[in-house]
Parts: C-alpha cells; sequence; structure tokens
C-alpha cells in the first residue's frame, strides 16, 4: 500500500470540492509524483506508512494530539470516506511535533510492536535492521515535507493507496 501527502495553498480547502482535492493528490509514483515531489509539493512512501503511524502514537508515549496528523490526519480514516485534509493550523502542529521527536528513538522504542506488525500484515521482508532503517528515513522526509508545507502557510492533503 502507498501513502501520498500533497501540499496545496490553505485556502484551497475552503475553495475545491473534496472531488477537486481528490485530483490534485498523486495515485501512484509517476511523471506527475515526480514532478511534484521535485518541487517539494508531494512526498509518497510505499508500505512503511501503517509503521510510521506506529513509531508516532503506538504505546502511550505521545498523549500530544498531534502525533495522530502526520500520517493519517488525526485519524485513520474507514474505507471510502475520503481524503484526510490538514488545515495550515494542524499543518503547523504537525511539522512542531516531528521537528520536536527523536524519529529513529520512536521506531526503536516501538521495535517489538513494529515487527509484530509487519508479520501479521504479511510484508515481503520480516522486520529487521534495514526494514527500520526505511521507516526512520520516510519520518525524516516526512519531517522535511512538514516543515515546508508549515512554513509557506500550506494545508495538506493525504492519499492511501492500495
Amino acid at each position: 500500500m502507498d501513502h501520498f501527502w500533497r501540499r496545496l495553498p490553505g485556502q484551497a480547502v475552503d475553495t475545491c470540492s473534496p472531488e477537486e482535492l481528490g485530483e490534485l493528490v498523486p495515485r501512484d509514483h509517476d511523471v506527475r509524483y515526480d514532478r511534484l515531489a521535485a518541487a517539494g509539493l508531494a512526498l509518497g512512501v510505499r508500505r512503511t506508512a501503517v509503521l510510521m503511524e506506529l513509531a508516532l502514537t503506538e504505546n502511550g508515549l505521545h498523549p500530544d494530539p498531534a502525533a495522530r496528523l502526520p500520517v493519517y490526519g488525526g485519524e485513520r480514516p474507514e474505507p471510502g470516506t475520503g481524503m484526510p485534509v490538514l488545515r495550515p493550523d494542524q499543518v503547523v502542529a504537525a511539522s512542531a511535533f516531528l521537528r520536536g521527536s527523536a524519529l529513529g528513538e520512536l521506531v526503536r522504542q516501538q521495535d517489538s510492536i513494529l515487527a509484530r506488525t509487519v508479520a501479521h500484515l504479511g510484508y515481503p521482508a520480516p522486520w529487521s535492521e534495514s526494514v527500520a532503517a526505511r521507516v526512520v528515513h520516510d519520518l525524516r522526509e516526512l519531517r522535511d515535507f512538514f516543515a515546508g508545507a508549515a512554513a509557506a502557510g500550506d494545508a495538506v492533503i493525504v492519499r492511501e493507496v492500495q
């Protein structure tokens, strides 16, 4: 499962329909995605989003509600209910949380739950140092993406693609 984030001007969330917003978010790592990513307007990860979310939120380590914002926009949406949209104030909160978190340490602290999740979800490879490094890398990219969005006053749309 792939996961995509797309920055857009904050006022766009009030002027675009849900369908129009959905069309702004890439569905795949394609030419359109490559252009947006190169401009810092999109980010995509393959198969790590659920692990990223667990690293940020599991075991009660983070009572800060902003821990739930970066990956799924607050709460993981029910299938078919649309894409989460983070307004500029939520983007700022998510960015501050990510910036203030020791991302590598969060992954290490959740090692056992992440290993169980990888096994339960049938990932192609078992949990390992290389998978953990990929999750940390993706979290750092997400931190940088949100920092750029927060600095610009942008909103962020989140899309999960199976």
